[in-house]
Order: C-alpha cells, then sequence, then structure tokens
C-alpha cells in the first residue's frame, strides 16, 4: 500500500502491487517479469557519469514490469534514454508476486557474477559501479546537456 500513499517506488514495488492486485482479482495471465539488461547512456541518460570513469559501456542490471499477452508493460514512470532498455534484454524470468523479494536480489547477484566473469571484471566491483549507477539515478537528473543536476521528486 506504500506505492499509492506515498505515490512512489521502485520497479519492483510498483509492478509487484499491480501483480499481486491482477492475481487477486483472477487475472493470473498478467506476469511479473524480471529482466536483465545491460544499462547504458544509451538506454538510461546519466549513467555514462558512472560507467565512463570506470572504463565501461554498461553495467548488468534487473528491471521488474509486466507481461500480458506477449507484451511488456512499464509502469515505473522513470525517463529514458533514446532507446528502451527492453532492446537491450539478455533475458527475462517470471516470478511470483510473494517470491520477488527473495527471487530479484540472488538471480540479480548470480546475473552479474557469470555477466563480470565473461568480461574479466571482479563481481564485486560490477556490482559496485552498479549501485554507484542507481544511485545517480535516484539522486539526480540529468538534463539534455547530460549534466546531473538535483532530482526534483523521487519516483
Amino acid at each position: 500500500m506504500t506505492v499509492l500513499q506515498e505515490r512512489k517506488g521502485t520497479c519492483s514495488s510498483k509492478h509487484r502491487f499491480l501483480a499481486a492486485l491482477a492475481h487477486e482479482c483472477g487475472r493470473s495471465d498478467i506476469v511479473l517479469t524480471i529482466g536483465l539488461y545491460e544499462m547504458s547512456e544509451k538506454n538510461t541518460s546519466g549513467v555514462r557519469l558512472v560507467l565512463a570513469p570506470a572504463g565501461l559501456d554498461a553495467i548488468l542490471e534487473s528491471h521488474c514490469y509486466l507481461m500480458y499477452n506477449g507484451r511488456r508493460f512499464d509502469f515505473t514512470g522513470l525517463a529514458s534514454g533514446l532507446s528502451s532498455p527492453f532492446e537491450s534484454l539478455l533475458e527475462e524470468h517470471a516470478v511470483s508476486p510473494h517470491n520477488l523479494a527473495s527471487t530479484k536480489a540472488s538471480y540479480h547477484r548470480e546475473a552479474m557474477s557469470r555477466w563480470a566473469a565473461l568480461r574479466k571484471i571482479d563481481p564485486e566491483l560490477a556490482w559496485r559501479i552498479r549501485e554507484d549507477c542507481i544511485s545517480l539515478l535516484a539522486n539526480h537528473t540529468v538534463d539534455p546537456s547530460g549534466l546531473a543536476t538535483p532530482a526534483l521528486r523521487a519516483s
């Protein structure tokens, strides 16, 4: 209910709420999904401020959304880059709204380890870089010139 009361939340909390509500209403055909994609400046404006100093063009990220009739629905409400993160999807995994909290973190960590190993990057360093990107996005918006500015409101 926090999503409704505070009118904000993460991709996980928003889509978990919507999926649980849909399932409660008998709509089990609406599927909560975790997607893994390579987050880059192209699909997430501003992350180059973290990625470039680390010598990376992208970092593995997970995102929650809903699937219905083979289509993806993202109700996060965040501004994106020039392309959709869905264009950079590496894999998708359906998950129960009741198991999201326990599933998403371990799924993402394991995938990050594999992703980092393929690129000969320390998995813990890759995770810290990812965390720095998320922190930047949570605390800043990026104007069209590419300069980070303090966020006016969290999503």
